[in-house]
């Protein structure tokens, strides 16, 4: 296998692929490394940055995903309608998730200060965030985004999201009721 056809080969592959392909799925599939399977997959990122295709990968997988430029007519073409709208503590919550993953449920509601369960189960369902099982505590269950967020999001890579540190400079916090020292 030439070098020069894994780009080529890798794109055919996500093509068919009805889901995110793992880079070791890649690596079994071409008989390469998957450190090679790495290479291929930024190398056609970059090869595809100016077209209507995006190649998304995140926390291991890749999947195809067309250019968010795009997205007005590929929902046209497609007739879908637009999902229903996320509300105000849905979005609260996939900003924690995305600038804090993974997190666990009791980490995520300890931020938000509320019950968080259901909110978790409807971004569950839209695919907007998955679960993973923690490394450290196999009891645990923690949450983090997932392609499809990055493609609503029209983002390749999380590191593309705005600093939260710099987001957030000029926003002050109302303040808590205060009793007069008189």
């Amino acid at each position: 296998m030439t070098p020069e056809k894994l780009p080529s080969q890798l794109l055919s592959i996500l093509f068919v692929a009805s889901k995110p392909v793992t880079l070791e799925e890649l690596a079994e599939s071409l008989e390469i490394e998957i450190s090679l399977a790495e290479a291929a997959v930024k190398e056609l990122s970059d090869q595809m940055k100016d077209s209507g295709i995006n190649v998304l990968f995140l926390n291991g997988k890749v999947e195809l995903s067309s250019h968010p430029e795009n997205s007005h007519v590929v929902k046209k073409f497609l007739s879908l309608e637009l999902r229903e709208k996320l509300t105000d503590a849905s979005l609260e919550t996939l900003a924690i998730i995305v600038y804090r993953q993974p997190i666990s449920k009791a980490d995520l509601e300890n931020i938000r200060g509320v019950n968080s369960q259901y909110i978790l189960r409807q971004l569950l369902i839209r695919g907007l965030v998955e679960k993973i099982g923690s490394d450290t505590d196999k009891r645990l269950t923690l949450y983090r985004p997932t392609l499809e967020l990055m493609q609503h999001l029209g983002i390749k890579d999380i590191k593309d999201l705005p600093d939260f540190e710099e987001l957030t400079k000029g926003v002050t916090l109302p303040e808590g009721n205060k009793e007069d020292s008189n």
